[in-house]
């Protein structure tokens, strides 16, 4: 089970810190977690299911998407 802790602007899952916070209004739609925005990537994504909320966007050119992961974590 993956810890997820919060400080300040900083999420915090098994040791591992992201620039963001942890959305308590939106859920998962797959488990039902709390999803993360990741500022990084201008994205939300879902720790426990390592999963992106939301499509990259269309422009070819957008310095998030560009730089963004296939998935939201590292693999194991």
């Amino acid at each position: 089970m993956m810890k997820v802790e919060e400080r300040d602007d900083v999420v915090i899952m098994n040791g591992l810190e992201i620039s963001g916070f942890v959305d308590k209004a939106k859920r998962c739609t797959t488990c039902q977690n709390h999803v993360i925005y990741d500022d990084t990537f201008d994205a939300y994504f879902c720790a426990s299911c390592n999963d992106w909320k939301e499509e990259k966007c269309s422009d070819s050119h957008c310095y998030y998407c560009l730089q963004r992961p296939e998935r939201p974590l590292p693999s194991k």
